[in-house]
């Protein structure tokens, strides 16, 4: 080949050499390093607006719910006749009979005597050996101030209770109540003696002026819960009435009644029954051995109405009473339902403690 063909094949390679080296040319690596920067800077930014998964832990099982009952205003046990809790449905106690000493017999003062009631258990709990009963309030008359029962008493049964007292020297009425004491040291229920010793008092008899204490007391709400004792108003917005029985079998049949007193002086209250509930009236009927339906039994009246303390607290005569034991005459016993003329709300009560009575004059032929 000749020296100048050599010559301008090295300029051309020159050229071509320098080209690929001018500013702005691109090498096949060069174009190959910028796709992959590119590749790899789209991959980036792409990571950037994609959150990376992270180990998130699950969440928790949320624990079932217990069987944790809602809350419900629960009544505060009431307070019975006798100065301690009763008529729940444990304990829960109804006067059957008096066994020995009627209210209002006479007894010779100093004179030792056996008073025996008749009780039924109606509660749902048995009374054992560990039950007692107690001296609650009024004229002790010697009695012990407390004495175990002798046998275990199921629900629904009756027992007889006796304990020995001796008539006080002094003579006019006396008058001790009793209740029930459970192995928690909880009073329930009550019962009572009363008799007249010395020359007072007053047995029965023409012109007389007797005394009869209520025999029988209790009180339905308006659910049909029983209690033992004579309780009237509204607990929790629940409306309760109570019940009251006087023994009118002693007075004879064609005895004419000339006058009766109602006193029903013994009692306290929870809250200000009458401002919320109105006015107490008394209504005349057949309720023991009561039942739910009596709550809502209609009765004849009202024969006795208090519209405040004061009235209540007060002993009066009354004529509609006395009507109507004169038209009851010849039956065992005169009976009525206590209740409010408003409606039930809140928790207010008059809670009657034990010597509701009639002192009934009469004259016979």
């Amino acid at each position: 080949m000749k020296k100048g063909t050599f010559l301008a094949l090295g300029v051309v390679l020159l050229l071509a050499l320098s080209a690929c080296n001018m500013p702005g040319g691109n090498s096949a690596a060069q174009v190959q390093t910028a796709a992959a920067e590119t590749v790899s800077a789209n991959l980036t930014q792409s990571a950037l607006l994609t959150p990376s998964a992270t180990n998130t832990p699950e969440p928790s099982p949320t624990p079932e719910p217990s069987n944790t009952p809602d809350v419900t205003n629960t009544p505060p046990p009431t307070t019975s006749s006798g100065g301690g809790t009763g008529g729940n449905s444990c304990d829960n106690i109804q006067f059957v009979s008096d066994v020995t000493i009627p209210d209002g017999q006479q007894v010779a003062a100093g004179t030792e005597f056996t008073k025996t009631w008749r009780l039924r258990n109606a509660g749902t709990c048995t009374w054992t050996t560990g039950y007692a009963v107690v001296f609650v309030s009024g004229n002790s008359m010697s009695g012990p101030a407390s004495q175990p029962l002798s046998a275990n008493v199921v629900p629904g049964s009756t027992v007889d209770i006796s304990v020995k007292l001796i008539a006080p020297t002094s003579s006019g009425e006396h008058t001790g109540y009793w209740a029930l004491r459970n192995t928690s040291n909880q009073n329930f229920g009550s019962f009572y003696v009363v008799i007249n010793s010395g020359s007072g008092g007053g047995g029965g008899g023409s012109g007389s002026g007797s005394n009869f204490n209520a025999v029988s007391v209790g009180q339905i709400d308006a659910n049909g819960a029983f209690g033992s004792a004579a309780h009237v108003g509204a607990n929790n917005d629940v409306g309760v009435r109570g019940f009251v029985a006087f023994d009118i079998s002693k007075i004879p049949s064609n005895a004419t009644i000339t006058e009766v007193k109602v006193d029903f002086s013994s009692y306290d209250t929870m809250g200000n029954p009458f401002d919320s509930l109105g006015c107490l009236q008394g209504y005349a009927g057949s309720f023991f051995p009561l039942d739910a339906g009596d709550y809502n039994a209609s009765g004849a009246g009202p024969d006795m109405q208090w519209c405040n303390k004061t009235e209540l607290s007060t002993v009066f005569i009354n004529d509609a009473v006395k009507s109507r034991l004169q038209a009851a005459l010849g039956s065992s016993t005169l009976e009525y339902q206590l209740r409010f003329t408003g409606t039930p709300a809140g928790s207010t009560l008059v809670r009657f403690l034990g010597g509701i009575k009639l002192t009934i004059s009469y004259t016979t032929p």
